[in-house]
């Protein structure tokens, strides 16, 4: 069966929505990834995960549809680079909340936020949880690579998990958008092992450009990355979205979603 919303005609999402349809939000970014991959890579990548996962989660008897991926996500870090494009957090919630509303109108009841951008987790997870309570029906946040990290240490050499524009990313796109990927230089695209340049102390953050850390955009080391490494990789991220998809625990319904408000007197 067809899974991407944008594919489908108005009859067909009407009949999706009777049939306890799961519907997967891409979210992802357009932003600086090295100067050996374009832009689109967390968007292009993310829609691909999506893709794969909802079609095994309809092989296991889970009804799922992909909406179409927003693209643009919270990029400020990668400004100083060019061809990125962020927006601002407020803004970012509204947009999600918007599509989901709407589609909740629509009939459907469960949804996930699949993030494919690094700068987004902490966002989406709080962006999760606020329309939850506010519609009162269960949306679920999860980052592809996060949930697929024991798979994907399996493949990555240089790594454990998706850095940016590094062996992962580099190896995925090679599957995707071959022709797309500049392969001649690639000994000049190595970066810095280490993403935890938004950390201090012990658990202390604070916000600093990419650019303090890397000259060309890379976290990671993109000289390793191969198709077949890119394919295990999408493979990987689709079983693990879909056992999470098809779990029961899942979207399992909460009573009392929506919270009351405090009485004025409360102290």
């Amino acid at each position: 069966m067809e899974v991407e919303w944008a594919r489908l005609k108005a009859y067909e999402t009407r009949q999706l929505a009777e049939q306890d349809t799961i519907v997967i939000l891409p979210i992802a970014a357009i932003e600086q990834h090295g100067p050996h991959l374009p832009v689109m890579v967390d968007s292009r990548l993310v829609a691909e995960v999506a893709r794969l996962s909802a079609i095994e989660s309809n092989e296991a008897g889970q009804s799922a549809v992909v909406l179409p991926t927003i693209w643009h996500g919270l990029s400020e870090h990668h400004m100083e680079f060019g061809g990125t494009v962020t927006l601002d957090m407020q803004t970012f919630h509204l947009v999600i909340r918007g599509v989901i509303e709407s589609v909740a109108r629509h009939g459907f009841s469960k949804f996930m936020i699949l993030n494919g951008h690094g700068g987004n987790i902490t966002a989406s997870e709080i962006i999760a949880q606020d329309i939850t309570l506010e519609l009162g029906i269960p949306v679920v946040a999860v980052t592809y690579w996060l949930e697929a990290a024991e798979r994907f240490s399996k493949i990555l050499i240089n790594q454990s998990s998706v850095l940016h524009a590094c062996e992962a990313e580099t190896s995925m796109m090679l599957v995707l958008e071959p022709d797309l990927v500049d392969c001649t230089d690639l000994e000049n695209c190595r970066g810095p092992l280490d993403l935890n340049f938004l950390k201090t102390g012990f658990s202390a953050y604070r916000w600093r450009s990419l650019s303090h850390v890397t000259d060309n955009g890379v976290i990671g080391d993109p000289t390793s990355a191969s198709r077949e490494k890119g394919l295990q990789l999408f493979e990987a991220a689709a079983a693990s979205l879909s056992e999470l998809i098809i779990s029961p625990e899942t979207f399992e319904a909460q009573n009392n979603l929506r919270v009351e408000k405090l009485p004025k007197n409360y102290k």
